[in-house]
């Protein structure tokens, strides 16, 4: 009994071994599969993440964009160290916008350089406002210097802008101006002004008059405004706001009755009366008159008191059979009586000029009467022809320095006088300008005498004989005559007194 129960217990405990070491081996397999499952998944994992398209293009995107963003500033730094003008970089980062700053190092050049720093920090702010915050972006700001010639250099604001465009993965580039470029006259060291460009009142005085006309040419009715146009203030040279440009001037206007208060003048169109130091000299190449040739002699015919319609019209037959141009200083007072003359005049090429309303000795009178006497007659020739006068022969020759600056127009003399108005006789004209005519200067005659009209066919095939060249008075002052100066001739130039 005993024996067959040690027996029994021998057998339940291999039989409870045996399952130990299954459970055990079961146990191993599964710990061994779990392991291998874990290893495989592991390595397919690692493999999945570095093979998977989309991160793989990120990591892309990432490295071009710093490459990019490298060469870019790089860039960038390159260009400003090659600058013509030297400058220290202020860096600053807010977010996905870097900001860098160049500063001028020799501030001293430019005294207008608060102002310029002012015009760029206003750029740099706005585009701070209208940026994404959430794009990459460059913003750099500098002063451009522009040299025009060795007498005019000019300092502009410059903001480029520079935005990553996540889809091309690149940086695009804008570039915003300042307003205008402020100038600086290298012999001063100071800003440019309008008595560098124009140098004189004189000269401030003949723009007006191309201001008046311009005004008036471009008004749908010019002798609505006209007067409005004569009363106007004139442009000062030291008051006077303008804006400029290599090749041409805006100035700013006093209130005026055609309702503009800017005027853009190209230089082509005051080619005498500006300083060629400070423009581009290539905005006036083609304007600018050939001087006489020194080697030809040039005389000038002047006809004074017209028009006159009994005399006038056999007068210009003669100037047009004979080829001749010439110059006539008319009375408003006959201008009023008889614009179709007067237009007739202008329209066969010859200069129609101003010698006042009623033939008063100016120096006599009021300032009002002679303000009178100068905008009556500009009226009427401009009625008359759609022009106003440009020059101006005071009655007998009597001018002072008031009287001119109220004229505002060149004073145009003369030279050799025919004394027709005393002598009436053709015999008397012709002799006298045979005896005192002389180069480069201008005959007086009066268009008003059938005398003069029957001496001036041989006055001018004798003046052709001696060589002369005959020339209306503009032409021969080479179109750069200016009010406050008197002309006698092309080298017989007086300011008035």
């Amino acid at each position: 009994m005993h024996k067959k129960n040690h027996s029994r217990i021998t057998r339940n405990s291999r039989r409870e071994k045996n399952k130990h070491n299954i459970t055990k081996k079961i146990v191993l397999t599964s710990i061994a599969g779990l392991s291998l499952i874990l290893i495989c998944g592991g390595v397919y994992a690692t493999y999945a993440i570095q093979h998977n398209p989309k991160q793989e293009s990120q990591a892309e995107d990432i490295s071009q964009y710093e490459h990019k963003e490298h060469a870019l500033l790089e860039k960038i730094r390159t260009s400003q160290k090659h600058d013509e003008l030297e400058s220290t970089e202020q860096e600053k980062t807010d977010k996905n916008i870097q900001t860098l700053i160049y500063e001028p190092l020799t501030t001293e050049a430019i005294p207008q350089l608060p102002k310029i720093n002012s015009e760029l920090t206003t750029l740099i702010e706005a585009a701070h406002k209208e940026s994404s915050k959430e794009t990459p972006i460059k913003l750099v700001g500098h002063i451009k210097r522009i040299k025009v010639n060795e007498q005019l250099v000019g300092y502009q604001p410059i903001l480029d802008t520079y935005t990553w465009n996540q889809e091309k993965n690149e940086w695009s580039e804008k570039t915003e101006l300042g307003k205008q470029p402020a100038f600086v006259n290298q012999k001063t060291k100071q800003p440019l002004t309008l008595q560098d460009i124009f140098i004189s009142e004189a000269n401030a005085l003949a723009v007006q008059q191309v201001i008046e006309q311009k005004l008036l040419s471009e008004s749908p009715d010019g002798n609505a405004i006209i007067d409005g146009i004569l009363n106007m203030p004139s442009i000062s040279l030291a008051e006077t706001a303008f804006t400029y440009y290599s090749d041409k001037i805006s100035l700013t206007l006093a209130e005026n009755s055609s309702g503009k208060t800017e005027i853009t003048l190209p230089y082509k169109e005051i080619a005498g009366y500006v300083d060629p130091q400070f423009i581009d000299t290539a905005s006036i190449k083609d304007v600018v008159p050939e001087p006489l040739d020194p080697n030809k002699k040039y005389i000038s015919l002047t006809f004074d008191d017209g028009p006159n319609p009994d005399t006038t019209p056999r007068l210009l037959d003669i100037l047009k059979e004979k080829g001749v141009t010439a110059t006539f200083f008319m009375l408003g007072q006959n201008v009023v009586k008889h614009e179709a003359l007067v237009k007739r005049v202008a329209e066969e090429g010859h200069e129609v000029a101003s010698h006042s309303y009623s033939h008063p000795q100016l120096t006599s009178v009021d300032a009002q009467r002679v303000t009178e006497e100068v905008q009556n007659t500009d009226k009427a020739i401009y009625h008359a022809i759609g022009k106003l006068p440009t020059d101006f022969r005071p009655p007998y020759g009597a001018v002072n320095k008031e009287v001119a600056t109220i004229i505002g127009k060149p004073i145009i003399q003369w030279s050799v006088d025919s004394q027709d108005w005393q002598s009436h006789n053709a015999e008397a004209i012709i002799k006298r300008i045979d005896e005192t005519a002389y180069n480069d200067t201008i005959i007086l005659m009066h268009d008003i005498h059938p005398e003069t009209v029957d001496a001036v066919s041989t006055v001018i095939d004798h003046l052709r004989n001696d060589g002369y060249e005959i020339l209306p008075s503009k032409e021969l002052l080479g179109k750069k005559a200016k009010p406050l100066h008197m002309y006698y001739g092309s080298k017989d130039e007086r300011p008035v007194q």
